[in-house]
């Protein structure tokens, strides 16, 4: 709507808006559900279909290449019976890969997740390792061995740090290693009562705070 006094635009009513520089690169897109943009890297939709469907409102980040490297997305889907799931996302990518920081909200029919979160990411692009897991999804190796290789395609890519509640009910702090095993976890449980663990890398716990043996 344009004030034909002041020629000021008071309203705007779209599905869809690019903000891009003088060159026409996208830099930023505002979109609904019937136009989520695609996962751009090197000028090409790295996951083709992956989002199709997405009940997913919001907005997505471009660098200066074309690149996706971050965004915000939100939404909900509801089935007959009344049931719902909600979530909610807002992300910041590293440079040609996925994302490294994260705020989450996921409700799923009263089941609440939410925090930030942290991963690590390899050197290597985004759209290498999606290759090389095409090209070996296409081989002839056995399963196992394909499962095997695709584990080392993906190496480097874990979750190294959570904090927020989980569907528990426990507030919680998680730190894990670069396998993306939790090695400290940080609780207060949904009866408020606190613990510390010290873990290994195979998810026994070493040492707790307070210990088993601490007579309330």
């Amino acid at each position: 709507m344009i004030d034909e006094k002041t020629n000021k635009l008071t309203e705007l009513e779209l599905e869809k808006l690019n903000i891009v520089d003088k060159d026409g690169t996208v830099r930023m897109t505002l979109f609904n559900q019937d136009h989520i943009p695609p996962a751009l890297m090197d000028g090409e939709d790295i996951l083709p279909g992956h989002r199709d469907g997405n009940p997913f409102a919001g907005i997505m980040f471009f660098n200066n290449e074309g690149d996706e490297c971050g965004g915000m997305i939100f939404g909900n889907e509801r089935d007959e019976e009344g049931n719902y799931r909600a979530s909610a996302s807002m992300t910041f990518d590293q440079y040609k890969q996925d994302q490294v920081v994260q705020m989450v909200y996921i409700d799923d029919n009263g089941e609440r997740h939410y925090g930030f979160n942290i991963f690590d990411r390899p050197d290597v692009s985004l759209k290498q390792q999606l290759d090389e897991t095409k090209e070996i999804e296409e081989s002839h190796l056995d399963d196992a061995a394909k499962a095997e290789a695709i584990d080392q395609v993906w190496k480097g890519s874990t979750q190294r740090a959570f904090m927020g509640k989980n569907k528990k009910g426990e507030v919680a702090v998680k730190l894990m290693d670069s396998k993306g095993k939790d090695r400290i976890r940080m609780v207060v449980d949904e009866n408020d009562i606190p613990r510390m663990e010290f873990l290994d890398g195979e998810g026994n716990v070493l040492y707790k705070l307070p210990p088993d043996d601490l007579k309330k």
